[in-house]
């Protein structure tokens, strides 16, 4: 049975994510962490102050349905 990602596992995991390493976070992981998820602007906008607490950055993939968070 594979865990669900929360946002404190997120967290953890970013946090510790080595400079340059990317998370990819697909839609449907962004809209069970920052309901409703795509194309809302609140819950984007919680996603990237969310990854700036970690040292993260965001970049969106439309293509690939999925968010890149960048260590920085």
């Amino acid at each position: 049975m594979a865990a669900m990602l929360t946002r404190e596992v997120l967290k953890s995991y970013l946090e510790d994510m080595p400079i340059g390493h990317v998370f990819d976070l697909t839609y449907g992981q962004f809209a069970g962490l920052f309901p409703p998820g795509e194309p809302d602007p609140f819950a984007r906008s919680a996603l990237r102050a969310f990854a700036r607490e970690c040292g993260c950055d965001v970049v969106q993939d439309i293509a690939e349905a999925r968010y890149e968070l960048r260590k920085r």
